[in-house]
């Protein structure tokens, strides 16, 4: 029985050998994303100090910064929408399901590594990036000031990675329900659900005649105060949190299955 008990039970030490499984399966399309989209901004970074035929005016990193943020974004959801392509292989999916692991443990697993691992490692590798760049800039210019080093640790990058934390875990959920194209099909999934959203939302105003108040537009202002905020944070926690657990029961039904 207390046997029965400890493999149902999360386990630390399981959960570590299912995170390194991942990312061992997952490492060389990584090297092969870091590598080609670090290698795009390093030369769209440093091309102008080659050559005159550019004319940049914000120069060295800066010119860079917001790509690499997006890129960042695209990136993570393309991983984490190919996370589970073991799962949907016909002839791997055995190897998979029959990991002496649990559910959680898996989705945790992948969860993980799509959001801390990546974050880390990509923050990290932005910040070298910005240091190549930079240094560069000098060498070519003769001007190090300002040397522009990327810095990970600010108010907006931080809401950046709550926001590609609360997508990512939508993009988990259609890795793991989904078979082919997941990443396209989860990105219509989430336009349509906006659209639908937006659509109600504005019928909503028509039927209680809101729509044509100043006064309701006005309250909207108001609601961008610092509670709003919170609250934008509590309910997006909850509907990562949500998205997650969803993904568990649907991992969950694929292992009964």
């Amino acid at each position: 029985m207390s046997t029965s008990k400890s493999i149902n039970q999360f386990s630390l030490d399981r959960f570590l050998l299912v995170l390194k499984r991942t990312i061992v399966l997952n490492q060389r399309m990584w090297v092969i994303g870091f590598l080609s989209v670090g290698g795009f901004l390093l030369v769209v970074g440093i091309l102008p100090f080659i050559s005159n035929m550019f004319n940049i005016t914000r120069p060295g990193f800066a010119a860079v910064r917001e790509p690499a943020i997006f890129f960042y974004m695209l990136g993570g959801l393309v991983l984490t929408s190919m996370i589970f392509s073991e799962l949907h292989t016909p002839t791997k999916a055995f190897q998979f399901l029959t990991l002496p692991s649990t559910t959680w443990e898996k989705i945790t697993a992948a969860w993980f590594t799509g959001t801390v691992i990546y974050t880390v490692v990509t923050m990290a590798s932005i910040f070298v990036l910005s240091a190549m760049i930079e240094t560069v800039k000098g060498i070519n210019t003769g001007v190090w000031s300002p040397f522009f080093i990327f810095n990970p640790f600010t108010s907006e990058i931080f809401s950046t990675i709550l926001l590609y934390t609360f997508y990512q875990s939508i993009y988990l959920l259609g890795a793991v329900y989904f078979h082919k194209n997941n990443f396209l099909k989860t990105l219509l999934v989430i336009i349509g659900f906006s659209l639908g959203f937006i659509f109600f939302f504005n019928i909503g105003f028509l039927i209680f005649g809101l729509a044509q108040s100043e006064e309701f537009f006005i309250n909207i202002q108001i609601g961008s105060q610092p509670w709003f905020v919170y609250a934008k944070y509590i309910i997006g926690t909850g509907l990562t949190m949500l998205f997650i657990w969803l993904s568990y029961l649907q991992l969950k039904n694929k292992q009964v299955a």
